[in-house]
């Protein structure tokens, strides 16, 4: 694999973070929660433990679809994997679709206090969440039909997320007088659409290969 192939893998990886990252879900609130009611060191714990849930979810579902390596050279399983993954994240854009906009915090919530509460709490959050499960689910049958190093792409995604959430934590005080339910809602249907519109791609382009 050469240095361009490596750089245009980890380059996809990055984009896809970003694009993440501009959700305006869950994880999002929690990190902005803790980031304005304790501080922004507790606003990044928050965001740690959304890392944490993720990179547990990387290794599970990565492991989980190994045995596809293999299988993939065939053209039958090669389409099914491609249609399986598509679906993953279209589902994905669905259940984002499906969301209303999120109660935008004003700063006048009650004070909480502690960092490992704020760690477990974005821990929490991005477990159950089950955007989480089909994103990394569905990452992970794509990368096994890759011919690249699959870390390359999920270093892209990890640290395009690690600088949106410390973004979101550090600068919460001032992001959160800016937030409206409105935009919040628009953000949220924009993502949706756009991971409805890859996931339909990826099984179209199963189908034509």
């Amino acid at each position: 694999m050469n240095l361009y192939s490596s750089l245009v893998l980890f380059g996809e990886g990055f984009l896809t973070g970003l694009t993440l990252t501009v959700m305006v879900g869950p994880v999002t609130m929690i990190i902005l929660k803790y980031g304005i009611q304790v501080n922004r060191i507790a606003g990044v714990w928050a965001a740690a433990g959304t890392w944490v849930s993720d990179f547990f979810f990387i290794a599970v579902t990565f492991w989980l679809t190994a045995s596809l390596t293999e299988w993939s050279e065939k053209p039958s399983v090669r389409f099914w994997m491609y249609v399986i993954s598509g679906f993953g994240l279209t589902v994905m854009g669905l259940l984002m679709l499906r969301i209303k906009s999120e109660k935008v915090l004003s700063g006048n919530e009650p004070k909480q206090t502690g960092y490992t509460r704020a760690f477990f709490g974005g821990f929490v959050v991005n477990t159950l969440s089950p955007v989480t499960l089909f994103f990394w689910l569905g990452v992970a049958i794509f990368l096994h039909m890759e011919t690249g190093n699959p870390a390359l792409y999920y270093s892209g995604v990890m640290l395009a997320l690690s600088i949106g959430d410390f973004t979101k934590a550090w600068l919460a005080p001032r992001l959160i007088s800016g937030i409206k339910g409105k935009y919040v809602y628009w953000v949220q249907i924009v993502v949706g659409v756009l991971i409805v519109l890859a996931g339909l791609y990826m099984v179209g382009y199963g189908y034509f290969s």
